[in-house]
């Protein structure tokens, strides 16, 4: 052991819950450089696990000899005080372990991409120091200029640029995106203060507003020497605003988990030494370590892409919430339509809303008209059809003057099939998945096991004829083809994959589904919401509000009203979800869900967990678990359909104001289960998205 602090405390990666507490190890003379929040590699159980070093002192806190530290992994600090207080925080709301989130947060080591970028960081270093004398050693006024100059780079880069600074006077001669939301400024002027409050806002932006460019203005409004972090749902918005960035010059680090293994470490190297202030990503980006942290910004947060698919399950904006608490950075958040979430955080007033300047509608979205039961009549039968004769207008129109959207809620040909007499769904009988058909003149066939179902009887009624629920992409492509065979036609989403915003064409049609929808440079001259009443249909307590998120993003991507853009919904106009489309930044439709969901007890205003699990577990878990007083326990129940695999189900309910306690009875239910090795599997998810 060595005589300066000998004992180290260990956090480990990859243990069982009930190990997930801090270990201490002996200091050796080989791992005398260990510190704070740097890797290290101990035995633990007969096996090599990593870890992550808590702190050093003086004795240990029991009388055993203590193992030594097996290796030091590297000398990085790559987990900051700040961001172990934020993996525990987030470990400690979703019922989680430190572990668990530590994996989350860290990208596994590369070590030929660290001796790579430790050599290059050491060729900067010693270039810097080469440099003229009277370059090094300029009044520090000077050197504060430049980097003011400069507000697209960081500190570090101020001098690397300073010899073609960045001139804002061709953007500033125009309207900037961004003064239409006053108190942006404000939140940008408080951005990385020590004292007061820390600002957190949400943005509803109008359809004429592109978030990347309201993002780029924020970063350009943000003082040089503080460091930004941008989370988006795909790798597709975090590429746009790429470009975005790199075309004003503003100096940028790209972390996604798309990358490879060596680059996508040493991005996370370059970030973590702060080569760089301004950091762009998506899910797997939440986490990273950007140097003098003052603004995090996130785009459509209500995007289920948000949404951690592995332990401890957490969503994106809890992360950036704990992260805004623990290290003061401002938090804001972008969207093109109020989820239920931030605007429960708003009428908390946790956020604050940042309403724009008013201005004239027709010059801040697209004319948006509803397929209502006058235009139906005026056409008669085909008033009532899918595709309807002002649908066709609209697009014959559109593409006179641009590209035309059509969006459908499901991707394939028709991926939903019913009875056609009492309207039973057509599920296969091996596996109770749905029956689909795949192309033109295919049979029904089951998309899970694989089955073909020439023979169909309905399980209800015993009738054979069946008709689609639902029209896929590929087959409403077919059929708009066939109207307009001289238009070029594109398919975006499922097998055909999303289309890149460059392969639009000016009289292309493009059929995608939400969310996969291409944003050419000039915006859509028109688009058509196809489908509306079964996406409102669908299978879920949010699938309203889910239903007009996917409708606002197609609208934001349309041409305003003043420059012919327009936008029609086909479906039921009465619906209030499709009324309150219609309106201009209407929030009636919001707070009625809101109320209806605290007279149900519905999330934002209950905390809820989900217990998944072999029946006997599950069971065995809800019985020995020591839950709150008050907290509601539905089922277990068996799972049904495809997926089942013979497990059942059980949902809690607690109220908000007491989700810690639920939380950590429920953590330590968990680590009880773990320590006395009960068989079977079990997953505990808190604040899960499709719980009811």
């Amino acid at each position: 052991m060595v005589d300066e602090l000998p004992v180290a405390s260990v956090r480990l990666i990859g243990v069982l819950p009930h190990l997930d507490r801090p270990f201490e190890y002996a200091v050796t003379p080989a791992t005398a450089a260990a510190a704070a929040g740097m890797r290290v590699r101990v035995r633990f159980s007969g096996r090599d696990t990593e870890g992550i070093v808590l702190g050093r002192h003086e004795h240990p806190s029991t009388d055993r000899a203590l193992a030594p530290l097996h290796r030091l992994v590297s000398e990085d600090v790559v987990v900051p005080p700040a961001m172990m207080r934020v993996c525990e925080d987030v470990a400690a709301r979703y019922a989680g372990t430190v572990g668990d989130v530590l994996r989350l947060a860290l990208p596994p080591r590369h070590a030929r991409a660290e001796k790579a970028d430790r050599a290059a960081a050491a060729k900067a270093e010693e270039a810097a120091r080469a440099e003229p004398t009277s370059e090094a050693t300029a009044p520090t006024g000077d050197a504060e200029q430049a980097v003011q100059v400069d507000d697209a780079g960081s500190a570090e880069d101020a001098e690397s640029t300073s010899g073609t600074p960045q001139t804002a006077e061709p953007r500033t001669a125009e309207p900037r995106t961004a003064d239409r939301y006053p108190g942006l400024a404000a939140l940008l002027s408080r951005a990385g203060s020590p004292e007061g409050p820390v600002p957190r806002a949400s943005i509803t932006l109008d359809p004429v507003d592109a978030w990347t460019v309201v993002t780029a203005e924020a970063l350009e409004g943000l003082d040089p020497a503080h460091g930004a972090l941008v989370i988006a749902p795909d790798q597709r918005d975090v590429a746009r605003l790429s470009r975005l960035l790199q075309e004003r010059g503003i100096d940028h680090e790209v972390l996604a988990g798309t990358e490879g293994p060596e680059k996508r470490y040493r991005t996370f190297r370059r970030i973590l030494r702060g080569a760089t202030r301004i950091v762009l990503g998506n899910r797997s980006a939440a986490f990273a370590p950007v140097q003098d942290l003052a603004l995090v910004i996130c785009w459509d947060e209500a995007d289920d892409l948000l949404e951690e698919p592995r332990a401890p399950y957490p969503h994106v904006r809890a992360v950036l919430q704990c992260r805004s608490r623990e290290e003061r950075c401002a938090l804001l958040f972008l969207s093109s339509s109020d989820s239920v979430p931030l605007h429960a955080l708003s009428e908390a007033g946790y956020l604050a809303r940042l309403e724009p300047v008013p201005a004239p509608v027709t010059q801040v979205r697209p004319h948006i008209v509803a397929m209502d039961q006058y235009l139906r009549d005026r056409e008669g039968p085909s008033g009532r059809s899918r595709i309807p004769q002002e649908a066709m207008r609209v697009i014959r129109t559109g593409i006179t003057r641009g590209p035309v959207l059509v969006q459908v809620p499901r991707s394939g040909y028709v991926p939903a099939i019913a009875c056609t007499f009492c309207g039973t769904r057509a599920q296969c009988p091996e596996c109770s998945a749905q029956l689909s058909i795949s192309h033109r003149g295919g049979h029904l066939h089951c998309r899970v096991c694989g089955r073909r179902e020439d023979g169909y009887r309905c399980p209800e009624c015993d009738r054979t004829q069946v008709r689609a629920m639902v029209i896929g992409s590929t087959r409403t492509a077919e059929e708009l083809h066939r109207a307009f065979p001289s238009s070029p036609l594109k398919v975006s989403g499922g097998a055909h994959g999303a289309l890149e915003d460059d392969d639009v064409t000016d009289d292309a049609i493009v059929v995608a589904t939400p969310g996969s929808e291409p944003a050419p440079p000039g915006g859509f001259a028109a688009a058509l919401l196809l489908d509306a009443d079964a996406m409102l249909g669908r299978a879920a307590f949010d699938a309203d509000i889910e239903a007009i998120r996917r409708w606002r993003g197609a609208i934001s991507l349309v041409r305003t009203a003043d420059e012919g853009g327009e936008v029609l919904v086909v479906g039921t106009a009465t619906l209030p979800a499709i009324r309150d489309l219609v309106a201009h930044r209407s929030r009636v439709f919001l707070d009625r869900v809101l109320a209806d969901r605290q007279d149900l007890d519905l999330p934002p205003f209950s905390r809820v967990a989900e217990i998944v699990g072999d029946k006997t577990a599950c069971r065995s878990f809800l019985d020995s678990v020591e839950l709150p007083d008050g907290t509601a326990v539905f089922g277990p129940v068996d799972l049904e359909g495809p997926d089942a695999g013979g497990r059942a189900r059980a949902v809690v309910r607690l109220e908000p104001h007491r989700s810690r306690e639920l939380a950590d009875a429920l953590r330590a239910g968990v680590a009880s289960r773990s320590a006395r090795k009960v068989p079977g599997s079990l997953r505990v998810r808190l604040d899960p998205p499709d719980v009811f």
